[in-house]
């Protein structure tokens, strides 16, 4: 019943195009690198799609329903530019589906939405030519189910004296088949502080997770929590910023598991600057700490300097140097923004350069 309501709303507003003026734009952005990364010894060479963004394309709209009112929508797919296979697991638009209205009281968003994390990432992962990409301490740590999520509903209030509200709920698996009841069930609130050159997130999120990879019906569900604090001051040469979340509750996951929603106790930093070197490069410097709580032989470091250069409004090269420092039984390798980076055995680090380039349509 709740996916009929959903997909009923979501044609409703889609097809009211056809008897009124609807601004519908294809979008997308190609990115393609060569990165070259060392770890036991073994050095890695391979051509990477979605190295500092994540390779895409997708279709946005909106119609104006009078009165302030709009109708919005937005379908993002994601595909691997050296093999032409679709990515996040095959699912066609697998990035964003979602439809919505946006007024004066702000705007709902129902479908496949980022959550109130995610939003933070991005805007606190610094980058010129993409955040929250390769090189970012927070893209090497963050845990990819409490970014996204399906059968949700987002809301953004208007801005007030420089404060924005985010809510975000999502239902979760929907009583699927041989799972828990409510695997995946998210619930959270943000509050976003903008002044001229200050800007300040404070983010909660709340996730239901399973503690083991096999699922029946009977196997308990329980509840992690995060919390984030992003902020980053803009002084025109120098930007820099800071990503510091908190994640508890999940004491009894011994490791991330994305399949049952399922994260160790940890907290991470990232403290990274942006460095307008030149009218056209900027420079990005990145260091952050992950802290495994159960214990120090999951922690990781990890560095990261990459320099971004414009060719024009949509056209881009960069180039960076990064390592993973990983203690005894950590694995964190050097993620790309869109897809997995080069295996790390439990242990070992990783050092890797990256050349490519971006291209925006």
């Amino acid at each position: 019943m709740k996916k009929t309501t959903m997909a009923g709303f979501a044609l409703a507003a889609l097809s009211s195009g056809a008897q009124a003026q609807t601004n519908v734009t294809f979008y997308g952005l190609i990115d393609l690198a060569v990165q070259s990364g060392r770890t036991n010894g073994v050095t890695t060479t391979r051509v990477d799609s979605s190295a500092v963004a994540p390779t895409r394309f997708g279709f946005q709209g909106s119609e104006d329903l009078g009165g302030g009112t709009q109708a919005i929508f937005r379908l993002e797919s994601g595909f691997n530019a050296d093999t032409g296979a679709l990515a996040n697991n095959g699912v066609l638009f697998g990035r964003e589906a979602w439809v919505g209205l946006k007024g004066n009281l702000g705007q709902v968003q129902v479908g496949v939405n980022y959550t109130p994390l995610f939003l933070s990432y991005v805007t606190y992962s610094l980058g010129e030519l993409n955040t929250l990409g390769w090189g970012n301490a927070t893209n090497n740590f963050v845990f990819v189910p409490a970014a996204r999520t399906a059968n949700s509903i987002r809301y953004t209030s208007p801005t007030f004296a420089g404060l924005t509200l985010r809510l975000f709920h999502g239902l979760g698996n929907e009583n699927a088949d041989g799972q828990p009841h409510g695997l995946g069930k998210t619930s959270s609130a943000a509050l976003t502080y903008r002044n001229g050159a200050l800007a300040v997130d404070v983010d909660y999120l709340q996730q239901a997770y399973a503690n083991t990879a096999a699922l029946t019906a009977a196997t308990p569900a329980k509840t992690g929590r995060y919390w984030l604090l992003g902020a980053s001051y803009d002084f025109g040469l120098v930007k820099p910023a800071l990503i510091y979340q908190s994640h508890s509750r999940s004491n009894d996951v011994a490791s991330a598991i994305n399949a049952s929603f399922a994260n160790p106790d940890n907290h991470f930093y990232e403290l990274n600057a942006l460095v307008r070197a030149t009218p056209r490069g900027t420079l990005l410097v990145s260091y952050g700490q992950y802290t495994k709580r159960a214990s120090s032989s999951g922690n990781a470091k990890s560095y990261g300097l990459r320099h971004d250069y414009l060719l024009s409004k949509r056209t881009g090269l960069y180039g960076g140097i990064s390592r993973v420092q990983n203690e005894s039984t950590a694995s964190f390798t050097v993620s790309s923004a869109g897809g997995p980076g080069i295996a790390v055995a439990p242990g070992q680090s990783i050092n890797s350069v990256i050349f490519g380039t971006i291209h925006r349509f």
